[in-house]
């Protein structure tokens, strides 16, 4: 072999490490969540599974508000959408170490997750919520309480609320809030207590002659991401205003609980 082509190929060896080095020093631009989503075809979904009628398990099949929810965003992005059930205390560390993609699980608003996960625009605004019998006038506010017989489900918002009223005649505690609102519809109760969205779904449902007096401590509900994920929770802004303006979000309102409560 010649010096010449020896010399050639001592070159290329050469210039072959240099590109080698230059991409391994080189910073890796890593997949977005978006992009790997349209890439699969295929958005992972936290959901907790037992918060109706947001999320519940009807016939084995899990449904509800946030299902539907989900098929239309999955729908707008150009893909599937996958269901994992994660119990609610988890819910959050498994889509901070990405076990899941988003969170549409009825996540109200709180300071303190908003410190650990991104929340887009509200898609269901909520309260705490009094339910009376229709026609009954005389429960306007929290303080109305006073003097009257409430029932609430045992452990929930509903019973605190209860109990923080000064006067109250009795904290009547249920199983579960269908048995609350059932003896609040026979006059067992004068008033029964919880957060909205179970109230209307159940007035919804099955108790039609009752009604929702009074609302305060007013919050909203939001997708979740992880802060990282701007581009994504962009595309879901956007698709929850597209919803708005197609009133296909006020027609999910509309199936799950009835009348919209301001």
């Amino acid at each position: 072999m010649s010096r010449e082509h020896l010399w050639v190929r001592r070159l290329i060896h050469v210039l072959l490490i240099g590109v080698v080095i230059v991409f391994l020093a080189s910073p890796v631009i890593a997949e977005t969540t978006l992009e790997k989503i349209k890439r699969t075809g295929e958005i992972v979904v936290g959901n907790s599974g037992v918060y109706p009628p947001f999320e519940f398990k009807e016939g084995g099949e899990l449904v509800g508000f946030d299902i539907d929810l989900t098929h239309l965003i999955a729908r707008e992005l150009g893909v599937k959408p996958k269901f994992v059930v994660i119990d609610f205390k988890g819910i959050i560390p498994a889509l901070k170490s990405s076990k899941v993609d988003v969170l549409i699980t009825a996540m109200t608003y709180r300071e303190s997750r908003a410190e650990q996960i991104a929340f887009s625009e509200s898609y269901y605004d909520t309260a705490t919520a009094i339910a009376v019998r229709k026609g009954r006038t005389d429960i306007q506010k929290k303080e109305d309480l006073a003097g009257k017989s409430v029932g609430v489900e045992l452990g929930t918002t509903g019973e605190r609320e209860a109990r923080s009223v000064e006067g109250v005649k009795e904290v009547k505690t249920y199983d579960t809030l269908m048995l609350a609102m059932r003896d609040l519809q026979i006059g067992r109760a004068d008033a029964v207590v919880s957060t909205l969205p179970p109230l209307q779904y159940l007035m919804h449902r099955n108790y039609p002659d009752l009604e929702v007096a009074v609302t305060y401590q007013k919050g909203w509900v939001g997708i979740n991401t992880r802060k990282e994920d701007q581009d994504l929770l962009a595309e879901i802004n956007r698709i929850l205003r597209k919803l708005k303006e197609s009133g296909e979000l006020k027609a999910l309102h509309e199936k799950w609980f009835g009348a919209v409560i301001q």
